[in-house]
């Protein structure tokens, strides 16, 4: 995985088992935010909703601020489903590279890395991860299932802070 700079966009280039892992990352991603809420698991629909946690915020006004994280947090769904859309077209070969990747403004990174990032904690929700289970290395995990989360929780990780070390950089 390598990151430069292309005629003012951030070149995410990938080899091919790295396109793959982001190809079903994406995929994934696409899926969930377009599967209505009711439809998803307990665990799940409790991770969109959220909770407020500031302690002064009790009663109607805690209520209140409550429905409004909900309601903003469930808008995000419909607007993130369309970016990945737009970011699985994109996904392939970058011209003048050799390499197939991804050509991201760099007003999206943004957004690219906190989508990234949901599906990294969609992961650890719809699997039981916790910072624990994260620590663990995948290959002495006995179950495939949570090997496979493992695997890809720690290579969209690697992918953030692949483009992150980058930006510090430059």
């Amino acid at each position: 995985m390598r990151v430069r700079q292309i005629e003012g966009k951030l070149a995410l280039e990938l080899e091919g088992p790295e396109k793959e892992a982001l190809w079903v990352s994406l995929l994934a991603l696409r899926d969930h935010y377009r599967t209505e809420l009711a439809e998803l698991p307990e665990p799940l629909q409790r991770y969109w909703v959220g909770s407020v946690s500031r302690e002064s915020l009790q009663g109607a006004e805690g209520e209140e601020a409550g429905e409004l994280l909900k309601e903003t947090r469930l808008s995000w769904r419909s607007e993130r489903a369309e970016l990945v859309e737009q970011w699985l077209q994109r996904l392939r070969p970058i011209p003048g590279t050799g390499r197939s990747g991804l050509l991201l403004e760099k007003e999206e990174l943004d957004i690219f890395l906190s989508i990234i990032n949901d599906r990294r904690l969609t992961l650890a929700v719809e699997h039981g991860i916790g910072e624990e289970e994260m620590n663990r290395n995948p290959l002495w995990v006995s179950s495939r299932a949570l090997q496979r989360a493992l695997w890809e929780i720690h290579f969209l990780a690697y992918l953030q802070e692949t483009l992150l070390s980058f930006l510090s950089g430059s």
